[in-house]
């Protein structure tokens, strides 16, 4: 009996911390994607509609796939990532990886 309430309070601290972790991620994606819009907005006009259909995190560098629907046009797929190398906050890209001029 002792072991099965140890068992249940390792897994409460241990779903505790993963929720903690989810949280400050999303919060992190959130405030990205916020800046993505801002971004895409200044680009093509206050009336783009802008959706995060995914994202992917590789060594680091955070990276949001976009729905972006310019008013008026056709909707195009597009990447956003955070670079730490970069001097801007974000970089834009097309679905082929290609940088978009800002």
């Amino acid at each position: 009996m002792k072991m099965v309430g140890l068992f249940k309070r390792g897994a409460t601290v241990m779903a505790a911390s993963l929720v903690a972790f989810s949280v400050e991620v999303s919060a992190d994606t959130a405030e990205q994607l916020a800046i993505c819009k801002s971004e895409l907005k200044s680009m093509y006009g206050e009336g783009t509609r802008v959706r995060m259909y995914g994202t992917k995190s590789y060594r680091g560098v955070e990276t949001l796939k976009l729905k972006v629907t310019p008013a008026g046009d056709s909707s195009m797929t597009l990447q956003c990532s955070s670079d730490t190398e970069s001097d801007e906050r974000v970089v834009l890209k097309d679905k082929y990886g290609d940088t978009l001029v800002s």
